[in-house]
């Protein structure tokens, strides 16, 4: 069992370079799904340590609550749904209408691998991460009422994160990092091509990437054995991306290419969390999170200095609660569920097919089952409630000139996702870097 425990754990943990292709999940176009084991509580808990090491992605002075070397590795499985009904849209210029026709499950199915690695000894601990921190995938026909406003849309994002930490003493510890990222872009969206509504529209794609760098910081607090309070933060990363606009009819007939590039601000993040072992079966956790989503205002796309296509946005900051429970059924088996809620960042006035995000209800299970002291299996299962939301874009807005206006409804919106992850211990001091049990 031991042999095939460290294959399977090998193999698990090997770098994952896919990023997720689906909608987003933690408000704007962020993913929040990094974790097996911190899914099964809606991820409350985050922040605070655990024997998930992708806590790491949070607080990096959370790599110390593992001794010894450990390792993760993650896959989940993103299954979102949602509609656009289309109550009245009008070309732009003229004025004429564009009919009704809306368009249905616009965002695509997904998988999202996650990979830590830790080592902690005496007072020191360091941690490796590959993660995918945003993404995102709309896919909305090019002829539905809507066209000018975004059609296919996706984001890939891919994060490096290394960390280190130090035990300051037995109820303090620090922590912080690097964090390298890489991002590809492709916005798409039908194009006015004249003063009569085209029947048969040019075709308008962006896309571009970038690689950017930012930090974390993190602080652990052990307020008593067994309750731990965690704060992270990461830092924002400028990207500026670069790549081609390209033009064409109906997507097959290029009609002009030009080189293009466009600035967007990732946001900053804390995170406050908290684990408290109430009894030797029952613990409580909790997480509040904010996303500083106000840096994303504007995205604009210039070519050779000069803005070609503007983005309204406009965004708000996001924010996450949760709370959850674990139980320790037998020393093999615990059991977990949580509770969450999200606002998202994307104000009424500006949502759009790109991204029709909308606040929303978490409900979340799972389970740890360990095999061996060493080798863990998770498992989580969750279904998010997208609150239907409106979409009301005006054609007095200036950056909306050349796109009309549109009128309409985002709802049926809903996600399962599924997640499961196994953990590897290797040779782990009998002496734990802190006290969680």
């Amino acid at each position: 069992m031991r042999d095939w425990a460290v294959r399977a754990a090998r193999v698990l943990v090997l770098p994952m370079v896919a990023g997720a292709a689906g909608q987003a999940h933690a408000g704007g176009f962020g993913l929040r799904e990094q974790s097996s084991y911190y899914q099964g509580t809606a991820f409350a808990g985050t922040a605070a340590g655990g024997d998930g090491l992708a806590s790491m992605f949070w607080n990096p002075a959370a790599i110390s609550f593992t001794p010894g070397l450990s390792v993760e590795g993650n896959v989940t499985y993103i299954a979102p749904h949602a509609s656009l009904d289309v109550y009245s849209a009008t070309a732009p210029i003229t004025g004429a209408s564009l009919g009704t026709t809306g368009a249905s499950d616009i965002v695509g199915n997904g998988v999202l691998p996650t990979t830590y690695i830790s080592y902690a000894w005496e007072k020191w601990a360091v941690g490796f991460a590959v993660t995918s921190p945003f993404g995102l995938v709309t896919d909305a026909p090019c002829n539905f009422s809507g066209r000018y406003y975004g059609c296919y849309n996706r984001i890939f994002d891919m994060n490096v994160q290394a960390s280190v930490a130090y035990k300051v003493n037995e109820w303090l510890t620090i922590g912080g990092g690097l964090n390298v990222n890489y991002i590809d872009a492709k916005l798409t969206n039908a194009q006015f091509a004249g003063f009569t509504s085209p029947l048969n529209n040019l075709y308008a794609e962006v896309n571009g990437d970038d690689l950017g760098v930012g930090f974390n910081l993190g602080v652990l607090f052990t307020l008593a054995p067994g309750t731990t309070l965690g704060i992270g933060y990461k830092s924002s990363i400028d990207q500026n991306l670069s790549g081609n606009l390209n033009l064409s009819v109906a997507n097959i007939t290029t009609v002009n290419q030009v080189a293009a590039s466009a600035g967007l601000t990732l946001p900053d993040q804390v995170t406050a969390s908290f684990r408290s072992q109430l009894t030797p079966q029952w613990t409580v956790l909790g997480t509040v999170e904010w996303t500083n989503w106000s840096t994303v205002q504007q995205l604009v796309v210039t070519s050779r200095g000069i803005p070609v296509s503007t983005l309204d946005l406009k965004w708000n900051d996001g924010w996450f609660f949760s709370g959850g429970v674990e139980y320790q059924w037998d020393p093999k088996l615990a059991l977990r569920a949580g509770i969450a809620y999200e606002l998202t960042p994307v104000p009424d006035e500006t949502r759009s097919p790109r991204l029709p995000d909308t606040n929303r209800l978490w409900l979340s299970g799972g389970f740890t089952y360990n095999f061996t002291p060493q080798f863990s299996f998770d498992f989580a299962y969750s279904h998010i409630f997208g609150e239907n939301s409106p979409i009301n874009l005006s054609a007095s807005d200036p950056a909306n000139a050349l796109r009309g206006s549109l009128v309409g409804e985002v709802n049926d919106g809903y996600v399962d996702i599924v997640s499961v992850g196994l953990r590897y211990k290797f040779g782990a001091p009998v002496t734990a870097a802190l006290i969680t049990k």
